[in-house]
């Protein structure tokens, strides 16, 4: 059985989707009912908005114009709010949702289109406009009950296969919504992330003023620097949670075939990155001495090892690709700078990044609960989908960055 890849955040559409292949056939007559009735409210939507337009051309010459024109209104909102939030595959909740307040909604819709009935217009063609307009609401209110009826016949013939979709539909939703709430944890931590570097750098550049009376750039440099880095230590951390061995052995194997040398350097890299006390700056020193390990461990065979299955591994492709060449260029800058910062200046800015680190750290155990997270659900998802609907569905992790392209924190 083929298994389909499907991310994450389109899996409620998708889910839909299934589900509406699977029982639209068991639901045709209620189907129908609702189109009856959604082209109804249709209808008298459309002839509520030409009044509108009417009303509003003659408002100054045409008695009780101004009264009408919230009557109308509240017939346009009304209607669209019936006709918001459809389902692809109609389901228990939904029915209810749209069918109990349906006659209240029709009492609103009659008691603000009376009003407007007895409106003239001294034009006859415009008159004649607002009669037939008028005769179309009428037609659509009066079939409305009847139809109603008729929906609600059909849905109590029908339950058993509206109860089995909404039982399904909330089943999953619970672990669905707490890993939006995960999701939503982790963008606000980036955030704060960010917001610890922008500390950093103003910090660092307000130092050096102090010292030299100019303001320097190259903390921007680094600060840019330290958040290109970020999909380098998503990955140190995805490593040390798989167990380095087994990163080791993979990398070591076809068709990578990494030698000792390169095997030692990876772990390293590694080690640097998830130091408790590491320093950026150290880091930067050491990373611009050594970049062939982030190669190796960006590599589209190592991305896709460490990451779930059917992962959108689009933010450590843009790293391999546009990420390393850029941090390579910014650390050729940045040598000189942080070589020749004074000693009493080092301790003191090497607090301020050091603090980023931290902040660095504490991201990525988020990170790392929210990939556990996600790979419960989506071994969830899978049996669950897999017993019910027969369906091999695979969920794909989204994409987990919300910076922009160039990693800029500034």
């Amino acid at each position: 059985m083929t298994v389909q890849q499907v991310s994450f955040l389109d899996f409620p559409w998708v889910l839909d989707y299934i589900l509406a292949t699977r029982f639209n056939c068991s639901l045709r007559q209620i189907r129908h009912a609702v189109c009856s009735i959604v082209l109804t409210l249709r209808t008298i939507l459309s002839a509520a908005v030409e009044l509108g337009i009417l009303v509003s051309q003659d408002a100054d010459s045409i008695d009780g114009a101004a009264s009408a024109k919230p009557f109308i209104d509240n017939m346009i909102h009304v209607i669209n709010e019936c006709l918001k939030n459809f389902p692809l595959c109609l389901d228990s909740e939904f029915f209810h949702s749209f069918l109990e307040p349906l006659p209240s909604h029709l009492r609103f819709l009659c008691g603000n289109f009376h009003p407007l009935t007895h409106m003239q217009f001294e034009d006859s063609a415009k008159q004649k406009a607002f009669e037939a307009q008028t005769k179309a609401i009428t037609q659509a209110l009066s079939e409305l009950p009847s139809q109603c009826s008729n929906l609600e016949l059909y849905m109590s013939s029908q339950e058993p296969v509206l109860k089995q979709i909404q039982i399904i539909k909330e089943h999953l939703r619970a672990p669905l919504w707490m890993l939006m709430h995960d999701f939503r944890s982790l963008q606000s931590e980036e955030r704060l992330l960010v917001e610890d570097v922008r500390q950093a750098v103003r910090a660092t550049v307000e130092l050096q003023a102090r010292e030299t009376g100019e303001r320097p750039t190259w903390p921007q440099v680094l600060g840019d620097t330290l958040l290109l880095l970020l999909p380098l230590w998503k990955l140190s951390a995805l490593a040390v949670a798989k167990g380095q061995e087994s990163l080791t052995h993979f990398v070591a194997g076809p068709p990578l075939g990494a030698n000792l040398g390169a095997q030692r350097l990876l772990r390293r890299l590694i080690e640097v990155l998830l130091s408790e006390k590491a320093d950026f700056m150290d880091i930067a020193l050491w990373f611009a001495a050594e970049p062939s390990s982030a190669a190796l461990l960006t590599s589209g065979e190592a991305v896709r090892f460490l990451l779930p299955e059917a992962s959108n591994d689009e933010e450590f492709t843009r790293f391999r690709k546009e990420g390393l060449l850029r941090i390579q260029e910014n650390l050729t800058g940045l040598q000189g700078h942080l070589l020749r910062l004074p000693k009493h200046l080092r301790a003191h800015i090497s607090a301020y990044w050091r603090k980023a680190v931290e902040e660095v750290h504490m991201f990525l155990q988020l990170y790392l609960r929210v990939i556990e997270a996600f790979l419960e659900v989506q071994k969830e998802v899978h049996s669950f989908v897999h017993n019910q609907l027969f369906i091999e569905v695979m969920l794909g992790l989204p994409l987990l960055t919300w910076l922009a392209s160039d990693g800029r924190s500034g």
